[in-house]
């Protein structure tokens, strides 16, 4: 028999009336941790926690198919019932009293009104998903301007490829490529370095634009280090250095739903057929020679007056 701190069982997702159920079980017990399915739940109260519980459940769930009836929010109805929902939360975050206004409960929360927050999902899901230009008072956004996301459930299974890396140090043999990524007054570069044997034999900077981010420009680092390993013959071996983890992460993952990690991916699986390319994570300012060149050279290239590498933006940042 379901034990009642399972909550209620919701099938079908309605603004009016399936979300409150949820938003009442979770206001009832609090913080709820449980092992699984099949033992008692096992909770503890921190109220200090429960504006974690908001943003990571509450929230999404009460925003949940905003794709469908996100256009809806013109009708004051819509909005009424967003703010209604969320009023309950607030007032448990706040530790404030019933009579409180959902206007005051937001501001003291430092939390969003919830039908101002659905603009802001409905408005990214028109601009990556269905590709439509939307306008935000005067200021238009354009679709094409923004990087679009794909979707893992349409990659075929045999193309979900793993690129594994290590943490060996350098050892200063062969050919030693070092990349980074910099961002200094809303400046972006990224660069490469070449070592052969130690000795440095090749350089390259690029500038980016303003709004990449700093994962953009590694990932630009990792692009052009491609770029000159495909320019070079058969070589007995080529150690790619980076000291960013994430960038190391995304590659490591079978699935992905970012264009350029998936063609570094399909690009290194495609050279490693001729030349054996490993990967190995560094950290970063820590006196390893090719790391602090190749940080130096992305600094440089923030300051470089043209821009070579435009980026569309990144809607999770905007």
């Amino acid at each position: 028999m379901r034990h009642e701190l399972w909550g209620p069982e919701i099938h079908n997702h309605r603004i009016s009336d399936q979300a409150a159920p949820l938003v009442s079980f979770i206001l009832k017990y609090d913080l709820i941790i449980w092992n699984d399915k099949d033992s008692e739940p096992t909770f503890e109260t921190r109220s200090g926690l429960f504006r974690k519980i908001y943003y990571g459940a509450i929230e999404p769930y009460l925003l949940f198919g905003v794709g469908a009836w996100g256009n809806r929010l013109k009708l004051k109805k819509i909005r009424g019932s967003l703010n209604s929902l969320q009023r309950r939360p607030l007032i448990k975050i706040n530790k404030a009293y019933r009579t409180i206004s959902t206007e005051a409960l937001q501001v003291i929360a430092g939390i969003v009104p919830l039908d101002i927050k659905e603009k802001k999902v409905f408005g990214k899901f028109l601009l990556t998903t269905i590709n439509n230009d939307i306008k935000f008072g005067s200021k238009i956004f354009k679709w094409e301007d923004y990087e679009t996301r794909l979707d893992p459930h349409n990659i075929h299974p045999a193309d979900n490829i793993s690129i594994t890396y290590d943490k060996h140090k350098p050892s200063g043999e062969e050919i030693e490529i070092y990349t980074d990524g910099s961002k200094i007054n809303d400046q972006v570069g990224a660069a490469i370095v070449v070592f052969y044997y130690n000795a440095e034999i090749f350089n390259r900077t690029i500038r980016l634009s303003d709004f990449a981010t700093v994962y953009q420009a590694e990932v630009t680092g990792i692009q052009m280090a491609l770029e000159f390993i495909s320019t070079i013959g058969p070589w007995n071996k080529i150690n790619l250095y980076t000291n960013s983890l994430s960038v190391l992460e995304a590659l490591n993952t079978f699935k992905t739903s970012k264009q350029e990690i998936l063609a570094i991916k399909n690009d290194i699986l495609e050279m490693s057929k001729e030349k054996s390319i490993t990967l190995h994570w560094i950290p970063a300012h820590t006196g390893i020679q090719g790391n602090e060149t190749a940080d130096s050279y992305a600094k440089k290239a923030t300051t470089r007056p043209i821009i070579f590498k435009k980026f569309q933006r990144n809607p999770l940042n905007n």
